[in-house]
C-alpha cells in the first residue's frame, strides 16, 4: 500500500470518530504519514523534510501535527495505525493547551538501579493490572499505597514517572478510547496487552519511559471502569496522577519478592556494557564541542558518562544543527546531561 492509500484509509476511519466525545475540547489535528523519501499530507505526497523525524507531532508550519513513519513503524491494520495517530494528536492537543508537565528524558536516563525500587515497582505494577483487569477498587488502593512508599524513597525520579505517565499514558488512553469506538474487538485485545505488559517478567520494568505508556494509560482505564471523572488540568502543575488520587487511609500492602528482578537487571547492565564496547572497538572518535537538541527518547541509554543513541540524534555545534541518523555513542562533559564533548561513530 502507498502512501496516498494509507493515509486516505486512515482518513475515512478518523473521520468516523466523535473526537470531542473523547475528551471534551479534542479535535482532529492535521496528519501525516511519511517514508525517507516523501510526506504524505492532506493526502497529497510532498519531498520528504528533514524535520520529520520518528511517529510523534511536531510544529510544522505553525501549526501542530501528528505524523508517522510507515518505513521505520509500518502498520498493515490501518485501523490500529488510525488509533495510534490519535494518540500522536492528542500531543497535538497538549502542546496546543500549553502542557509543561513533560518529564526529563535525561533525569530518567540517571534512573536509579536500588533493587528494593525495581522490586516495589513490580508489584506496584501487578496491583494495577489486577485493579483493571477486575475492576478492583482495593487492589487499585494497594497500588497506590506502594506507590505513595515508593514516592516517599525516590521523590525525584518518581514524579519523573508521574510525569511520563501525564504525557503518554494519557495520549495512549485517548487513543484507545478511539479504538474503542472503532473496533471493541481490537480494544479488548490492546487493554490486554496493556495490562500484560505489568506482569511481565522482563527487562521493560527497568525501561521506565516506555512502562510509564503502559502503567498510566492502565490507571487511568481502572478510574475509567470504576465510573471516575479523569480530571486533567493543562494548566495546573499537578500531574495527572495527582488530580486523581485514590485513597489509601488504613489500606496495608504485602510485598512479594522475585528472584527475576535481579537477574534481568544484572544482564540488562551486562549487554548495555557490551554494546557500548562493541560499538567502541568499531567507532572513530570525533571530538566536540555540543550539546544535544534532538533525540529519539525510546532508543536510548546511559551508562555512566555516555549515552547511547540506536537510531538518530542531533547536536547543536555553535548554533548549527548536526543531525546523525545512525547509531552513535556520545560522550558526555562531567556531570551534565546533555552537553557532549565527543562521539564515537
Amino acid at each position: 500500500m502507498n502512501l496516498k492509500e494509507t493515509y486516505a484509509k486512515v482518513d475515512s476511519i478518523l473521520d468516523t470518530l466523535d473526537f470531542g466525545a473523547l475528551l471534551e475540547g479534542f479535535h482532529k489535528y492535521r496528519f501525516a504519514v511519511y517514508n525517507s523519501r516523501e510526506i504524505c499530507l492532506d493526502g497529497k505526497l510532498i519531498p520528504y523534510e528533514d524535520s520529520f523525524r520518528g511517529n510523534t507531532s511536531l510544529l510544522y508550519s505553525g501549526e501542530y501535527i501528528a505524523v508517522w513513519d510507515i518505513e521505520f513503524s509500518p502498520m498493515e491494520d490501518m485501523e490500529k495505525l488510525a488509533y495510534l495517530l490519535v494518540h500522536e494528536m492528542f500531543h497535538c492537543h497538549q502542546f496546543s493547551n500549553g502542557e509543561a508537565r513533560f518529564p526529563s528524558d535525561f533525569a530518567l536516563l540517571r534512573y536509579p538501579s536500588d533493587p528494593d525500587n525495581f522490586t516495589k515497582k513490580y508489584n506496584e505494577n501487578r496491583y494495577l493490572a489486577d485493579a483493571c483487569e477486575h475492576g478492583d477498587v482495593s487492589k487499585l488502593q494497594k497500588f497506590a499505597a506502594l506507590r505513595a512508599q515508593r514516592l516517599s524513597a525516590y521523590p525525584e525520579m518518581v514524579a519523573q514517572e508521574l510525569r511520563a505517565e501525564t504525557i503518554e499514558g494519557m495520549a495512549e488512553f485517548i487513543g484507545l478510547k478511539a479504538l474503542q469506538a472503532i473496533n471493541r474487538e481490537k480494544y479488548a485485545s490492546q487493554v490486554r496487552d496493556c495490562i500484560g505488559k505489568l506482569r511481565e517478567e522482563s527487562g521493560l520494568l527497568f525501561d521506565v519511559r516506555r512502562i510509564s505508556y503502559y502503567t498510566g494509560v492502565v490507571f487511568f482505564l481502572s478510574l475509567d471502569a470504576l465510573g471516575r471523572k479523569i480530571e486533567n488540568d493543562f494548566r495546573s502543575t499537578l500531574t495527572v496522577y495527582e488530580q486523581n488520587l485514590v485513597d489509601t487511609r488504613g489500606v496495608t500492602v504485602q510485598m512479594r519478592p522475585y528472584d527475576f528482578i535481579g537477574e534481568k537487571y544484572t544482564a540488562l547492565l551486562a549487554e548495555k556494557e557490551a554494546k557500548i564496547a562493541g560499538h567502541m572497538a568499531h567507532a572513530l572518535y570525533v571530538p566536540c564541542n555540543a550539546f544535544i537538541c534532538g533525540y529519539d527518547p525510546m532508543n536510548m541509554f546511559r551508562v555512566r558518562d555516555m549515552v547511547y543513541c540506536s537510531h538518530f540524534v542531533c547536536l547543536d555545534e555553535n548554533g548549527r544543527t548536526k543531525a546523525i541518523n545512525n547509531a552513535v555513542l556520545l560522550v558526555l562533559a562531567e556531570g551534565s546531561e546533555r552537553e557532549v564533548c565527543g562521539y564515537y561513530i
